[in-house]
């Protein structure tokens, strides 16, 4: 196969639904350029194995970085090592709020039910400080 052909078949598979949503779009908002160049970019730096695997190499970071969001929107860090919460404590809570925004095992970062969740966590917390949770 030429170069050409291999660049043609990689920009196909970028262009799916599910890639282009989740992968190119989240890398152009990031990045601040156009979803055709971030495609450019992933064609030229990728092979196909990688970009077949990138898809879900991307739900793992959007995971990692919704996980390191709650800490600092909560302070967990703080508060753990303060030793104000222990370690199942804080995974506790990291996990309860992750679950709840979970739809049919997909992720859905919907910014009110975030913060929602992220108040009644502080509750949470609170109680427990409080000797009551």
């Amino acid at each position: 196969m030429t170069d050409e052909t291999i660049k043609k078949i990689k920009l196909w598979k970028l262009e799916s639904y599910a890639y282009k949503d989740q992968v190119v779009k989240k890398l152009s908002e990031t990045l601040k350029i156009p979803t055709e160049e971030v495609e450019e970019l992933l064609a030229k730096n990728l092979d196909m194995a990688r970009i077949e695997s990138s898809h879900s190499s991307m739900e793992q970071a959007i995971l990692f970085r919704l996980e390191k969001q709650i800490e600092l929107d909560l302070g967990l860090d703080y508060l753990y090592h303060l030793e104000l919460l222990d370690k199942e404590q804080v995974e506790s809570i990291k996990e309860e709020i992750i679950e709840k925004l979970e739809i049919s095992g997909k992720l859905e970062i919907n910014p009110e039910e975030y913060e929602k969740l992220i108040d009644e966590a502080r509750k949470k917390i609170i109680k427990i400080l409080e000797g009551s949770g």
